[in-house]
């Protein structure tokens, strides 16, 4: 038997936090949404900085606006102030603005798009250039309109386009599956809209099921990542799909190679919408060319994605979300003999956020996430069936709360009903199966701390529960300290719990089956460290270097010698379990960010090892795929792309 949760509804929360937040109803504070221009769409990580005018060397204060654009900066005093407003894309904006004695001022901010270039911005090292990246280690963001740039074979595709940064590797040319300092892609906990995907490939890996016209931006943390997300013991990769546009109803279209797509986006009422969809035109081609002497399949695949985006009054908004995605395949061969698979995912949330008062926003969700394949095969009139399905029903609640100007605290829950199932018949013979339903609840904290000008300390904890097993406690911390006006250096790690395990064919990943640890083995974790720094000589130019090191125990991997018909189905009979694995290595990392000419050159010496008992005699091996030297180099230019790994 699974303990059971439950998780106290959002008015609960929205009374209770409104109750301890009261007493601060009137501090002196600036805060609101920072939005783009043409599209309405709200603009993450945006630099939001205040300096008092008529004050000699005036240190000036700011904040980053979050996912959803909101801003807050607090522990003001009355005066005349100049705002700044900064994001990668826009133009600068500048507002002059008067604060009064007691007084919340909501000043939403509208930004302008520009061309790529930064010239005549001036930044200091103050506390408004404290961004995720500057915090966080091994941290990536790629917006839009970056990734509208990068190369790609015959579609852009936001993971082979990952693949190109250091420390990042794929199993092979056609396969885009990410293997990140030393992990495999189990070990990578992949969101869209925040909402896990478990097989997000198409055409047999070939790509990722997320359509560039639809992302908003990508997110993409190495390793040791924050307490918010958990899960997996390696990386996150956290993509957001677009809003939609607020003003006017837009739409785009284009062909590939291999795809046709098209986009809808519009207003309506207080907000937005947006609908993309793609599919492959391939199986008309595929028909032209097939004959009863050729063996080429039948094969397509789409995907849609969905997102409508409401705002009630100034402290409420709703997003409702989905996505579609499906692969088709079916070979026929001698009589009575054939291949039929279909796989694919299927998700949807809804979403409320809320803000309570000045500098606390909060995010309330309900998710659900399938993902399932369908595989029919019959030799010489002998059928065999397999089939294997995950559900992922989530609910989650996170409280972002500005203490002041250089302190932040966050805190979340997260509650999860997972249904994992695997079925198989030969010949009309069911055999044995997999059936479980575990539930999953975690917590976190975490609280980000400025304690001068030039230092930044991020501490964190977070707690998971798992079916009937015991509770992981997971301490986190992230460090960021700027010793010179172009210097900066950075340091993170922490423990990291995995329950889920994939068995993987590597060369189809429509066949990729997900199974929770139960009690007959202990979940997998792993210790990770990272150190870097990052020269800044300009804003054009930047060139970072970080060293990593994770040591893994109770890993898990398929035993090969299990029959298909023994009784035993627990995570001990499936596998080779108590597995050891270590990975460590350098990365280097130079860019150039503006200009008409971008790109980066990156280059990565990596190291793993994993060690069983069973496997290769008790002796340690390397890692496939995540160990070695390998170099990437991207460049883009107005109309033209290359790259080069």
């Amino acid at each position: 038997m699974h303990p059971s949760f439950r998780i106290a509804p959002p008015w609960f929360l929205v009374a209770v936090i409104s109750l301890l937040l009261a007493p601060s109803a009137h501090a002196l504070s600036v805060n609101g949404f920072v939005s783009d221009q043409g599209s309405g769409e709200s603009i993450a990580y945006a630099r939001v900085s205040i300096t008092a005018e008529g004050v000699a060397d005036a240190v000036p204060v700011g904040a980053l606006s979050n996912a959803g654009g909101y801003y807050a900066i607090s522990g003001l005093t009355p005066g005349a102030y100049t705002l700044v407003c900064q994001a990668f894309g826009y133009t600068t904006l500048r507002e002059s603005l008067t604060l009064r004695e007691a007084e919340t001022l909501r000043r939403d901010l509208v930004l302008e798009p520009e061309p790529f270039t930064m010239e005549g911005v001036e930044v200091t090292a103050t506390t408004e250039k404290k961004k995720e990246a500057e915090i966080q280690t091994g941290f990536a963001e790629l917006s839009a309109k970056r990734l509208q740039r990068v190369p790609g074979a015959v579609e852009q595709d936001i993971i082979r386009s990952l693949q190109l940064l250091p420390g990042i590797q794929a199993a092979s040319d056609v396969s885009s599956g990410l293997y990140i300092r030393g992990g495999g892609p189990d070990q990578t906990l992949i969101l869209l809209d925040q909402i896990p995907l478990y097989n997000p490939t198409h055409a047999f890996g070939f790509l990722s099921t997320f359509n560039p016209d639809a992302i908003k931006d990508v997110t993409l943390y190495k390793g040791a990542y924050p307490s918010q997300y958990g899960g997996r013991l390696g990386s996150v990769l956290d993509v957001s799909n677009r809003d939609g546009n607020r003003n006017q109803f837009h739409g785009q279209g284009g062909m590939s190679v291999i795809a046709g797509k098209m986009t809808l986006e519009g207003p309506v009422r207080n907000g937005s919408w947006i609908a993309s969809a793609r599919r492959t035109y391939l199986d008309p081609m595929l028909d032209a060319v097939r004959t009863e002497e050729n063996e080429i399949p039948d094969y397509y695949f789409y995907d849609l994605n969905a997102r409508v985006n409401q705002s009630y009054g100034t402290s409420d908004n709703v997003i409702l979300s989905g996505y579609r995605g499906r692969d088709d395949l079916y070979l026929a061969l001698d009589e009575g003999s054939f291949v039929d698979i279909n796989w694919g995912n299927m998700a949807g949330t809804a979403k409320w956020t809320h803000l309570f008062a000045p500098g606390v926003f909060g995010n309330f969700l309900v998710a659900a996430s399938e993902y399932e394949s369908i595989t029919e095969v019959s030799f010489f009139e002998t059928p065999i069936t397999f089939s294997n399905r995950l559900l992922d029903v989530s609910a989650k609640a996170d409280i972002d709360w500005r203490l002041g100007r250089d302190h932040e605290l966050s805190a979340g829950l997260l509650g999860s009903h997972y249904d994992f199932s695997f079925k198989s018949r030969f010949n009309g013979v069911d055999q044995p199966g997999l059936d479980e339903r575990p539930n999953a609840l975690s917590a976190y904290v975490q609280d980000q701390w400025a304690f001068d000008p030039v230092t930044t300390l991020r501490p964190g904890l977070r707690v998971e529960l798992f079916g009937s097993g015991g509770v992981s406690v997971e301490p986190r911390l992230s460090f960021s300290r700027l010793v010179s006006d172009k210097v900066r250096i950075k340091a993170g790690g922490g423990r990291y719990t995995q329950h889920l395990q994939l068995v993987t064919t590597e060369g189809f990943s429509g066949g990729d089956l997900w199974v929770p640890t139960d009690d007959s083995a202990e979940p997998g974790n792993s210790w990770q460290a990272v150190a870097g720094a990052e020269w800044e000589p300009s804003l054009k130019h930047s060139l970072s270097i970080e060293t990593y090191y994770t040591r893994m125990r109770n890993l898990v991997q398929i035993d090969g010698t299990t029959s298909a018909d023994a009784a035993g189905r627990t995570t001990e009979d499936l596998f080779f379990t108590g597995g050891k694995g270590w990975a460590s290595g350098v990365e280097l990392f130079a860019q150039q960010r503006t200009g008409p000419v971008t790109g980066w050159i990156g280059y990565t010496l990596g190291f793993s090892r994993r060690k069983w008992d069973e496997v290769n005699r008790g002796k340690v091996f390397p890692r496939s795929t995540t160990g070695g030297t390998t170099s990437r180099w991207c460049s883009t230019t107005s109309g033209r792309s290359g790259a080069m790994a």
